[in-house]
């Protein structure tokens, strides 16, 4: 199996032209052929016309043929031209002196003015025969009836056909290979771009670029492009698991050397007690937090789009039966047809964070829209998420707290632990815009602005 697409195209060309060439050629040999056979029926319908012209009938009903017709060869034995004239009998009345020892047969069908051709095969050697019966009047008005036939070998006919055809095949061929030098150099050169990008790739490898150039042909520019995504999206993660073990690292330091100095201690008092589980619980939720934050994928370049409502709709009805005595009333106001280049795992923890406090801190109703917007030429196309609550909302001294990056969980608003957090997080990687608001409602109302990269 052929590996290389270069190789590919040269055989799959390769073979269509050695297809349409061959198909020339057959159909050239045919035409000249068919072109020889007509020429060589004209030859023979003029020497009948000149034997008609020169055919007289004498007085006496007899057949008088002048000597000397206009080709030679009538006159030389074996040349393979012949004539002959039959009557109505089918007896030879005139010969030419060519015909010696050759023998043709009548058309007896046949009628007065009539003309055909014959082809026949008589010891190896294959003839064209014109046959025409014609009516000669004499002096005295009497008639006869006469079959006048020409003959004609194709050996002449068929060493042209022989020659046309070898010479036909010779520079068919020569023109083919050719071609397929040609077609090697245009396709070598026409797949140029491609070998530039396997180079840009390796030397991002190497470490000498940090994207592929955008030097390409218009129909690899999309792909460059989209690998330029994928090389971002992998150092915009690798970035962040490492900024996230730094963030864990340093996070847990504080709560390590407090542990530390009580355990070296003999006895632990309730306050070391109640500071021993403080810390615990901080250590617990700083890991949480920081195994989520590197869990966040964020755009993904290659991904299908996701349907949102079944997302919601499964976080809903978990919510629903985990809140079930708060007797909830939920309004959706869902676009089913929204879809988005998102992660799953992304989508959950965002729509779970957001509704999760919605439902906790409601006092009786959540309200959920999600829709398309934008696309034109004054704003950027995305979805937009809003989600409000009737409960007591954030104080708005504490709302740049919860939504900090990289904050401590001991830092945050008392309730909402490290889920607004995360969701800011998740807002940021995706390039989006997260406002907070007070709900019409009378709670907190959450606005996100997540752009649809895949347009671009």
């Amino acid at each position: 199996m052929v590996s290389s697409i270069q190789s590919r195209l040269v055989f799959s060309a390769s073979v269509v032209l050695f297809c349409f060439l061959g198909l020339a050629g057959v159909v050239l040999n045919s035409a000249y052929q068919q072109g020889a056979q007509s020429a060589q029926k004209d030859r023979l319908q003029i020497h009948l016309y000149s034997l008609l012209a020169k055919a007289e009938l004498s007085k006496n009903n007899r057949l008088v043929i002048p000597s000397g017709l206009s080709d030679p060869r009538f006159m030389q034995v074996d040349s393979g031209l012949y004539a002959y004239i039959f009557n109505t009998k089918g007896d030879v009345v005139w010969r030419s002196s060519s015909s010696a020892g050759e023998e043709v047969d009548i058309v007896e069908s046949l009628n007065p003015g009539q003309k055909t051709y014959i082809k026949v095969q008589v010891a190896g050697k294959s003839y064209i025969e014109l046959h025409y019966k014609a009516i000669l009047e004499n002096a005295l008005g009497h008639l006869n009836t006469f079959e006048f036939v020409i003959a004609e070998t194709t050996d002449a006919v068929d060493n042209q056909n022989a020659a046309f055809r070898s010479v036909s095949w010779q520079w068919l061929g020569g023109i083919g290979s050719l071609l397929i030098v040609i077609q090697f150099f245009i396709i070598r050169l026409s797949l140029e771009p491609l070998r530039d990008i396997v180079k840009d790739i390796e030397k991002i490898q190497q470490g000498t670029a940090e994207h592929l150039s955008n030097n390409y042909s218009n129909e690899l520019t999309d792909i460059a492009n989209t690998l330029n995504r994928l090389i971002d999206n992998e150092r915009t993660h690798l970035e962040r698991y490492r900024n996230t073990l730094a963030d864990l690292a340093h996070s847990l330091k504080t709560p390590l050397s407090v542990l530390t100095g009580l355990y070296e201690q003999q006895s632990l008092s309730s306050a070391d007690i109640k500071m021993l589980q403080v810390q615990t619980l901080q250590m617990r939720q700083l890991v949480d937090y920081q195994l989520q934050k590197a869990a966040a994928k964020g755009h993904l370049t290659l991904v299908a789009p996701l349907q949102i409502q079944p997302i919601i709709q499964q976080i809903t009805a978990s919510l629903n039966k985990v809140y079930f005595d708060k007797k909830i009333k939920l309004v959706s106001n869902i676009d089913h047809t929204v879809t988005f280049n998102a992660e799953k795992g992304d989508m959950f923890e965002l729509f779970g964070n957001l509704l999760d406090n919605a439902f906790k801190w409601a006092s009786g109703a959540v309200s959920i829209t999600l829709k398309v917007i934008g696309g034109n030429e004054r704003s950027e196309k995305g979805i937009q998420i809003i989600i409000e609550d009737d409960g007591p909302g954030i104080p708005a001294d504490k709302l740049a707290e919860v939504l900090q990056r990289g904050i401590r969980a001991d830092e945050t608003t008392q309730g909402h632990g490290i889920g607004l957090a995360v969701v800011s997080e998740l807002v940021s990687l995706y390039e989006g815009r997260l406002e907070s608001s007070v709900s019409p409602l009378g709670g907190q109302q959450w606005l996100i602005f997540l752009p649809d990269r895949s347009i671009t």
